[in-house]
């Protein structure tokens, strides 16, 4: 078999959050054609020791540590330059020569996000940029609905035009890029550019193997999953708990459970907060999801396709999305997905599922027929395959 080198900015176990899912999956279905050796960073001396676990998808793993004072210092140093923080974060010397070593024994390379795809800018070997989403998008909305000046602020302003420019350009320098929604293809290339042809749009997919289809009516759970270490993942979470849920308890004693990790200091910002609960990292999403009436993807920020919304559909949790979760999203609203910005518009979506048990079983039943149809990651990341055969052979 031939041989694929794979470049991760973090090290893809356990398989936990977006990103770790879209990479590990992709080289799942990648190792039924090809032998995979993966090269990662790390940030911790426990992720560079985790046994890896017996599923196949790499024949050869090298690790790399990347403390984290070494990423601040690198961004630091970049500051002067036109580099974005986003790549200068995870420059690494040790890295870069490893590659070089490695890289003469295999016949493609992929590269996971931009972060890594810069280590392959002057490679001749057939490469393919992993980009998952437009993130200089993601930067652009935090400045959008940013409600004072701050020095954050200002770094995610000056991030986002460095890594709109970077990512258009990046993209260029690879055989094939990939993004998961054609609203990220559209925000970075135009249609006429030489980069367009170039960029393959595969959205998600969801392991059902792993969640339990159990619809449950009779809850008065609103549940939300999600990684609140990212910033559109707290941003939503809090903006529904602190302008819905106060609207929607008048109709009851309903809750609003979050499900994901979480950082102290953000944590104590729903202190306070009626009918809140916060989870942090849970064993099993399924489980701890299970019994919710409706599930909520309020992103305001954010690129790409949610995860959120996929797994609540096949737990047969119906789904309520803001317009900027439902982007990458082919389901049909009114249909297969509820659709919401205003806090009255969430609390009305809410009561129609629990006042009328027959649509809450329509929309759980039309949600899983509609991820089990279009979100299979073998059927997802067909196009990725066929692009690299044609690639390497």
């Amino acid at each position: 078999m031939k041989k694929i080198i794979v470049l991760t900015p973090r090290f893809p176990y356990p398989v936990i959050g977006g990103d770790r899912l879209r990479i590990y999956f992709l080289c799942k279905e990648l190792s039924k054609h090809y032998d995979l050796t993966l090269l990662s960073l790390c940030e911790s001396e426990n992720e560079m020791k985790m046994s890896l676990p017996s599923d196949g998808v790499f024949k050869h793993v090298e690790r790399v540590l990347l403390p984290k004072w070494r990423s601040y210092l690198n961004c630091l140093l970049s500051l002067q330059s036109q580099t974005p923080l986003q790549v200068a974060y995870y420059r690494c010397a040790t890295f870069k020569n490893i590659l070089e070593r490695l890289l003469p024994y295999h016949d493609a390379a992929i590269a996971h996000l931009v972060r890594t795809g810069d280590y392959l800018l002057k490679s001749n070997v057939p490469k393919v940029l992993e980009m998952t989403d437009a993130i200089s998008m993601n930067y652009e909305r935090v400045g959008r609905i940013a409600q004072s000046t701050s020095l954050k602020t200002l770094i995610y302003s000056i991030e986002q035009r460095r890594l709109k420019k970077y990512e258009q350009r990046i993209a260029n320098t690879f055989n094939a890029s990939i993004l998961v929604s054609q609203y990220d293809k559209d925000y970075l290339f135009s249609k006429d550019s030489s980069e367009y042809s170039r960029v393959l749009v595969c959205s998600n997919g969801v392991d059902l193997s792993n969640l339990e289809y159990r619809p449950c009516f009779t809850s008065k759970r609103i549940v939300f999953i999600g990684n609140l270490y990212s910033v559109q993942n707290v941003d939503a979470a809090f903006w529904f708990a602190k302008n819905v849920m106060p609207l929607l308890r008048k109709y009851g004693d309903y809750t609003f459970k979050v499900i994901g990790r979480i950082k102290d200091h953000d944590r104590l910002r729903f202190n306070g907060l009626e009918g809140v609960e916060l989870t942090g990292s849970v064993d099993s999403v399924s489980c701890s999801a299970k019994g919710s009436l409706a599930g909520v993807c309020s992103v305001r920020l954010g690129a790409g396709v949610q995860n959120k919304i996929l797994e609540y559909m096949a737990l047969g949790i119906p789904a309520i999305t803001s317009c900027t979760g439902l982007e990458g999203i082919e389901a049909i609203p009114g249909k297969e997905i509820l659709v919401a910005d205003e806090p009255k518009e969430y609390v009305d979506a809410i009561l129609k599922l629990a006042n009328n048990e027959h649509i809450h079983q329509q929309y759980a039943e039309a949600g899983l027929s509609y991820v089990k149809r279009s979100h299979s990651w073998e059927s997802r990341l067909t196009p990725v395959i066929s692009e690299l055969k044609k690639l390497v052979n």
